[in-house]
């Protein structure tokens, strides 16, 4: 069975409060009493800036769920995802999800942001999966009064809540060979006296870390020469890995990119000369 995607009409609107109080009801089971109150009526969502989009199983077919996503100041913040229980597990959320983020990427936005429950599955691990990321709340009036409004409603005594953030932003392409190829041209132009002192160092390009994300740019994997003492003869090479897939995530264009290769490959070099995160920020490094 499909999922059908669409902007909600003023009849969808009068089926939203329906479709998350039948949808809540998992909470309820999984953490408890919730004491939410009764939910907002699609007229009163569709009243705040933003969109709210319904998802149906036949084309013209009655609303089964519904995600709204606020705007204001420039943020678009996924405000409520809902599906009733007994249309759920069927790609119905995520396809919501995923019209959503391309309505706000439509708009010009470069992120979308969300606030979950981390331990709870159809929440932050589902989320993550489709692609956002935990990450720290901005210190902005708006998210202040979201954590408010969550705090005046008991969540957080309801299990611990997360912060969530997915860029929009395409990134570029590039080939692996071709990559790699650009981190050696990057490695050349780096000074004689950074890279001659290096011993028995490796440099290692893969595409992501081992959990998958897309934040981390590099790794020094292995000890610091301030910290080697007695290493000698025989040790295994410490290892250099530069990350293919989250620097094309990160970056427009070739120049951008060839300039955060070049930042990561001094950023690592100096954790092996025993130079920490916060000296390297010092230095504008980090």
């Amino acid at each position: 069975m499909g999922s059908f995607v669409r902007r909600a009409t003023t009849a969808d609107l009068a089926e939203l409060a329906g479709i998350e109080e039948a949808a809540d009801t998992a909470f309820a089971t999984l953490l408890g009493p919730t004491g939410w109150g009764p939910a907002p009526s699609g007229a009163a969502r569709a009243a705040e800036d933003g969109y709210v989009l319904v998802v149906s199983e036949t084309e013209d077919g009655p609303p089964v769920g519904f995600v709204h996503v606020l705007e204001q100041d420039c943020i678009a913040h996924l405000e409520q995802v809902s599906v009733l229980p007994a249309h759920a597990r069927r790609g119905h959320g995520r396809a919501l999800v995923e019209e959503a983020l391309d309505e706000a990427a439509d708009r010009g936005h470069d992120t979308v942001t969300l606030r979950a429950f981390a331990d709870v599955p159809w929440n932050a691990p589902f989320y993550r999966s489709v692609g956002f990321e935990t990450a720290d709340s901005p210190d902005l009036p708006f998210y202040r009064a979201l954590i408010e409004a969550e705090r005046r409603a008991g969540l957080d005594a309801l299990g611990p809540r997360v912060h969530m953030s997915i860029d929009l932003r395409e990134g570029m392409e590039m080939d692996p060979d071709a990559f790699e190829q650009l981190v050696a041209d990057e490695l050349d132009r780096l000074p004689d006296d950074m890279v001659d002192g290096l011993e028995n160092v490796v440099f290692v390009v893969e595409d992501r870390p081992e959990d998958g994300s897309l934040d981390l740019l590099g790794l020094y994997d292995g000890l610091a020469v301030t910290e080697r003492g007695n290493y000698g003869m025989g040790e295994l090479p410490d290892r250099i890995v530069v990350y293919r897939e989250p620097h094309l995530a990160q970056c427009a264009d070739e120049a951008e990119l060839r300039t955060e290769v070049h930042t990561t490959l001094v950023h690592e070099i100096a954790h092996y000369y025993g130079i920490d995160d916060a000296q390297l920020h010092e230095m504008g490094w980090a």
